[in-house]
C-alpha cells in the first residue's frame, strides 16, 4: 500500500478524526482531574495512573477506530462492511461535531482556569509562605505582607509559685512551637523572636505587627507536682479576637498529647487540614521526656547568657549549657537540637585564640561526633544538611563537601545555619546563601545574629546595597537598631565616604570581627597601615567572647599588602585543627581576593584539591592601590 493510498484509508476509516477526538477529550479530563484530585486529596500517584491509562488508551483508540466500523447494524470488522453500506461519512460528519464540542468545552475550561482558578491559587499560595518567597520582603524597610496561617507562640506564663517550673512551661511552648512548625501551610516564627516578649505585658496587635504575624497562641501554666493545668488561647492579631481556647487538666508526662491537641485545635482554627502523615510528623517532633526538656530549657538559658552577658565567658558559659544539654540527652538520647547545640562549644574552642592545642583537637573530635548525631536524629532534612555540611568544614576530609553544600543550601526550610554560611561565602555560594538566610530572618525577624550573618554574605559577595537593604529591613522589626559597622563599609564600598559623618579620632575598644571592618573602612579611605592603627585603635583584645585576632591580623596585613606576615598568620592557623574553617572565615572577612599563598598553608591547600572548591576565591571590594613603602 503506497503512503498515499494509506492516508486515504485513515481518513476513510476515521482514523485521524479518532487520534483528534481523543487527544482533545484526554487532555480535558487531565486539566479537570489536575484541579479536582487535590481538593479530594487523593494520592499523588492516582494522576500517575490516569496519565498512563489515557497513554495507552491513545493507542488502543487508533487500533480500535482501524479495525472496526459503526454501522447501523452495530460494530463490524471493516473487512466485513460492504461499500454500498458503510456509513462512514456519516460518522464523520458526527465525530467533527463531536470535536467542536469538546474543542469548545476545552476552551472554555482553559479561560476558566487561567482567569478565575489560577489567580486564587496563587493567592492561596502566597498567602501561606513567608513574605520572602512571595517578594515583598525585598522592598527594603517596608513590613512584608501577613500571611494568613501565621503564628507566633508566646512562653506560656508560669503560674506556680516555684520559680523552677518557668523551665516546664518554657518547654511546653516550645514543644508547641515545634509541632506547629511541622504543619505544611503554616508560617511559625522561630523561638529567639517570640521569646523575646518573655514577661511583657505588650498589646497582641503590638506583638503581631512586630513579628509580622496574623495569630497569637499564648497561655499560662500551673504545676502541682505531677498535675498540670494548661491553659491555652488564639488571638487574632488585627483585632484581638480569641478564635480558640482551652484547659487541660493532665499530668506531666501527658503534656505530649497536651501539646499535639493544641497544635491541631490552632491548626483546625486557621482552616489548615491535617492528615495522618501530619500527625505522625508532628509526633515525631515532640520530645516525650519531660525531664529532658526541662533540662533543654535550662541549658538554653545558659546558652544565651554566654552569648549576650558581658561578665560571662563565652566558653564558660558554654561549658555550663553543655552540662544541661547532656542531661536532656541522656534522657531523650534522639533530642536533636541538644545534640545540635552542643556543637557550639566545640566550635568556639577551635576558634579561640587563647585555648590549647589539646583542648582543639578534643574539640575536633567532639563537634565531628556532635554534628554526626545533631544529623541521625534531626526530623528536619534542612537542619540535617546543615549539620553535615558544618561537620564536614569542621573535618579534615573535604572529598565531595561542594555537593554537600549545594544540597544543604537547595533544602526548603526555615532552620539557620551557624559558621556554614561564612565558610561557604569563601567560595562563592553568596548567591545561594541569600534566599536561605533570608527566609530564616523572616521565621524568625528579631534573631540578630541570622540579621548579622546576611550582612557578612553581602559583603563576601561584593555586594553594598545589598548590606544596606539589609539593614534596613532589620530595622524594620527593630526600630532602636544603632547603626552597624556593616553599613559604614557599605558607604565606603559606594564611594559615599562624606556620608559616613564624622568619625573619631579612634574608634576604640572595637570586637575582633569589628575591627575587621574598621581596618577595611580605612583602606577604602585611603588610610596607610600607620594612619589606620592610630584612626582605629588597638581593639579589644581582651574580649572574652569571640577571640579570633589570628584571623583578623591576618586579614589586616592583606589588606595592607604585607604578603609575608599574611602568610605567616595563615601558617599558624593552617597548622590548627579545623584550619580549613579558621582560613575561610579570613578570606570572607577580608574580600579581597586571596589573603595568603596556598603555599603557606599546605593542609589548606590539600582540602581544596581534594574538595572541587573554587580558588583564588574573587575580589569582592575593589580597595585603592597602596602608595608605595618610602624608601630609607
Amino acid at each position: 500500500m503506497s503512503n498515499q493510498n494509506f492516508i486515504a484509508e485513515l481518513k476513510r476509516r476515521n482514523v485521524i478524526r479518532m487520534a483528534g477526538l481523543y487527544l482533545v477529550g484526554a487532555w480535558l479530563v487531565t486539566q479537570v482531574s489536575a484541579t479536582l484530585l487535590p481538593v479530594f486529596e487523593a494520592p499523588a500517584w492516582l494522576m500517575k495512573a490516569l496519565v498512563g491509562v489515557l497513554a495507552i488508551g491513545f493507542f488502543v483508540a487508533l487500533v480500535f477506530a482501524w479495525v472496526f466500523e459503526l454501522t447501523p447494524a452495530g460494530l463490524k470488522r471493516d473487512d466485513e462492511v460492504l461499500p454500498g453500506e458503510s456509513i462512514a461519512p456519516q460518522t464523520a460528519q458526527r465525530m467533527n461535531r463531536m470535536i467542536i464540542a469538546v474543542l469548545a468545552l476545552a476552551l472554555g475550561y482553559f479561560a476558566v482556569d487561567k482567569f478565575v482558578l489560577t489567580p486564587q491559587r496563587e493567592a492561596a499560595r502566597l498567602a501561606q509562605l513567608p513574605a520572602a518567597a512571595n517578594g515583598k520582603a525585598s522592598a527594603g524597610a517596608d513590613a512584608p505582607a501577613v500571611a494568613k496561617r501565621s503564628i507566633a507562640v508566646l512562653p506560656f506564663v508560669n503560674m506556680s509559685a516555684d520559680p523552677e517550673n518557668e523551665f516546664f512551661s518554657d518547654g511546653l511552648s516550645e514543644e508547641i512551637l515545634n509541632s506547629l512548625a511541622r504543619i505544611d501551610g503554616m508560617q511559625v516564627v522561630g523561638r529567639t523572636s517570640s521569646f523575646q516578649f518573655k514577661g511583657k505585658n505588650e498589646d497582641l496587635r503590638v506583638i503581631g505587627q512586630k513579628l509580622g504575624v496574623a495569630s497569637v497562641l499564648e497561655g499560662s501554666v500551673r504545676r502541682d507536682a505531677q498535675r498540670a493545668r494548661i491553659t491555652a488561647q488564639l488571638i487574632r492579631t488585627s483585632d484581638g479576637v480569641h478564635l480558640w481556647s482551652q484547659t487541660y487538666d493532665r499530668t506531666l508526662q501527658d503534656t505530649l498529647a497536651v501539646q499535639l491537641d493544641i497544635a491541631e485545635s490552632v491548626a483546625g482554627a486557621l482552616n489548615v487540614l491535617l492528615d495522618d502523615k501530619q500527625r505522625e510528623t508532628m509526633r515525631k517532633a515532640g520530645v516525650g521526656n519531660v525531664d529532658a526538656f526541662i533540662h533543654y530549657q535550662k541549658a538554653w538559658k545558659l546558652y544565651l547568657d554566654a552569648h549576650a552577658d558581658t561578665q560571662i565567658g563565652l566558653l564558660d558559659g558554654l561549658r555550663l549549657a553543655n552540662v544541661e544539654f547532656d542531661q536532656a540527652i541522656a534522657l531523650e538520647p534522639n533530642y536533636a537540637m541538644a545534640h545540635y547545640a552542643k556543637a557550639d562549644l566545640h566550635e568556639h574552642t577551635l576558634i579561640d585564640d587563647n585555648t590549647s592545642l589539646a583542648e582543639r583537637q578534643d574539640a575536633q573530635r567532639a563537634v565531628l561526633q556532635t554534628l554526626e548525631r545533631a544529623a541521625a536524629t534531626s526530623p528536619d532534612a534542612q537542619q540535617r544538611e546543615f549539620a553535615l555540611a558544618e561537620r564536614q568544614m569542621l573535618g579534615n576530609d573535604w572529598r565531595g563537601i561542594a555537593d554537600r553544600l549545594s544540597n544543604a543550601l537547595a533544602q526548603s526550610g526555615c532552620s539557620a545555619p551557624n559558621w556554614m554560611p561564612v565558610f561557604a561565602s569563601a567560595f562563592g555560594y553568596g548567591a545561594a546563601l541569600d534566599p536561605v538566610l533570608e527566609r530564616a530572618s523572616l521565621c524568625d525577624p528579631l534573631n540578630s545574629i541570622t540579621w548579622n550573618t546576611r550582612g557578612w554574605v553581602a559583603r563576601a559577595t561584593g555586594k553594598p546595597e545589598r548590606i544596606r537593604s539589609i539593614h534596613a529591613q532589620w530595622r524594620s522589626y527593630s526600630p532602636a537598631l544603632p547603626r552597624r559597622a556593616q553599613e559604614n563599609l557599605a558607604l565606603a564600598m559606594l564611594g559615599r565616604l562624606a556620608e559616613l559623618g564624622p568619625l573619631p579620632a579612634s574608634l576604640g575598644n572595637l570586637n575582633a570581627a569589628d575591627y575587621a571592618i574598621a581596618m577595611q573602612v580605612a583602606r577604602l579611605r585611603g588610610l596607610d597601615r600607620a594612619n589606620a592603627a592610630t584612626w582605629v585603635g588597638p581593639g579589644n583584645r581582651d574580649d572574652d567572647k569571640l577571640r579570633q585576632w589570628q584571623i583578623v591580623e591576618l586579614v589586616e596585613a592583606a589588606l595592607f599588602g604585607d604578603r609575608a606576615q599574611a602568610n605567616r598568620h595563615a601558617a599558624m592557623l593552617d597548622a590548627r585543627p579545623a584550619g580549613g574553617l579558621l582560613l575561610a572565615v579570613a578570606v570572607t572577612y577580608c574580600g579581597c581576593g586571596a589573603p595568603f599563598d596556598l603555599e603557606a598553608t599546605p593542609n589548606f591547600k590539600a582540602r581544596l584539591a581534594e574538595s572541587n572548591l573554587p580558588w583564588p576565591p574573587p575580589v569582592a571590594i575593589r580597595f585603592p592601590p597602596l602608595a608605595p613603602e618610602p624608601r630609607p
